[in-house]
């Protein structure tokens, strides 16, 4: 790929020292200065919490009241995975274990039409997990959200 530059790029580049650190330095200035890197580009195609059903949404939110209670628990927070249109929230929160081992959990929550549980997430996503097994008896019982096993493959 051929990019040019500008006069006034190509100017304020002509002083700039180049060394093995400075000249990564110089190509994103010379890539944000020709337009070509826009990190717009990416938010743009993320999907954002109005893509995820409000169900789902209230879902996460009270597995996340929850988890907020738990001494030792933190950094809660909700993002959203997917495409547009398959959007489904991510719960995340740090816990430290009964050893002292700092453990990072992430719980992608979905519907599944036909589950036990309205609001289903993997199993494997807290086997192991102290903190998220000792939750997971009050998030089915004042969150309707239980854990299933989620796989791509029909039939398993």
């Amino acid at each position: 790929m051929k990019v040019m530059l500008n006069q006034d790029v190509r100017r304020n580049l002509r002083g700039a020292p180049v060394n093995n650190r400075g000249l990564g330095a110089v190509a994103l200035l010379a890539l944000a200065a020709c337009g070509l890197m826009t990190p717009s580009a990416a938010i743009e195609s993320s999907p954002s919490l109005r893509d995820v059903s409000a169900s789902l949404m209230q879902a996460a939110e009270c597995m996340a009241t929850i988890a907020r209670a738990v001494p030792g628990v933190t950094d809660v927070q909700i993002t959203v995975s997917g495409e547009r249109g398959g959007a489904y929230p991510v719960l995340e929160f740090r816990s430290v274990d009964a050893f002292g081992r700092r453990r990072f959990t992430e719980l992608s929550l979905f519907e599944i039409s036909g589950a036990n549980d309205a609001y289903v997430f993997d199993k494997a996503d807290i086997e192991g997990d102290p903190v998220a097994n000792r939750l997971l008896p009050e998030w089915k019982r004042r969150c309707q959200a239980g854990m299933g096993v989620i796989t791509s493959e029909p039939g398993l």
